[in-house]
């Protein structure tokens, strides 16, 4: 079986998983300087992915999760190779001549199952809109330093539940994210962003009157949980590359 053949009884991770063990330290920052000389494994998932995706090839997909395990992997591994297309990027994919980040997201095509998209498309239309779980807002990185911390294994169907609850306890425990003052509390700019899909995910879960410290709560120690009406500002987004030092 050749590097790029697909197994039959499902989509498999295993080059991903290379470059993420490889290149992905415990910070989950990249040593994209040392991929972009290396990037085999890479290079070999993303023609998988440009070939077969959920939509062009279902069965290889049997469950919800082998789906969206795919598409959160798909698209962290798109953002690497789109890092290293633009260098690699040094200072912010967000940069460019357009701060908002469009040229990166939006104007830059890719590949997926034989279909062109982008990376806001499939963020948004795919990631989010099918499958309506806010847990992946700690699972998909853009390359930015405020971005969850990247793990150093693939999202993978078998374990994406207790994953995503661990990316998500993680990442509102974390102070970068979650800053507690005395009488209020910054969040991660993500709650601002997408505040619709933390509020649209309590509702589901019965909340009548969903606020975002609710959602953050759920995934709190108990003892850390924060008082529901206190006063919400937002941290400012450190859009700034999440890059290994060269040192």
């Amino acid at each position: 079986m050749t590097a790029t053949t697909v197994r039959t009884e499902s989509f498999h991770h295993d080059s991903w998983a290379q470059v993420l063990d490889g290149y992905v330290d415990e910070r989950g920052l990249v040593d994209y300087q040392r991929l972009a000389g290396n990037r085999g494994d890479l290079d070999r998932y993303l023609e998988l992915v440009r070939r077969v995706s959920p939509d062009s090839d279902p069965r290889l997909f049997p469950s919800r999760d082998h789906e969206l395990a795919y598409w959160i992997n798909a698209y962290n591994a798109h953002v690497f190779a789109g890092v290293l297309d633009r260098g690699p990027e040094t200072e912010s994919v967000w940069t460019g001549g357009l701060i908002s980040g469009r040229r990166f997201f939006v104007a830059t095509d890719i590949v997926i199952g034989g279909k062109t998209t982008n990376l806001k498309k499939l963020e948004d239309d795919i990631i989010r809109g099918r499958y309506r779980d806010p847990r992946i807002h700690a699972a998909i990185n853009c390359a930015s330093i405020s971005c969850p911390r990247l793990p150093r294994q693939p999202f993978t169907a078998e374990d994406l539940d207790a994953q995503l609850d661990r990316a998500m306890r993680e990442f509102v425990t974390l102070e970068s994210n979650v800053e507690v003052l005395r009488d209020r509390v910054r969040l991660s700019k993500i709650f601002d962003w997408f505040d619709s899909d933390f509020l649209d995910d309590e509702a589901r879960h019965g909340n009548d009157d969903p606020r975002l410290l609710d959602y953050v709560n759920r995934y709190r120690p108990e003892d850390r949980r924060f008082d529901r009406s206190l006063e919400i500002e937002f941290i400012p987004y450190n859009k700034g590359i999440n890059a290994q030092s060269a040192d």
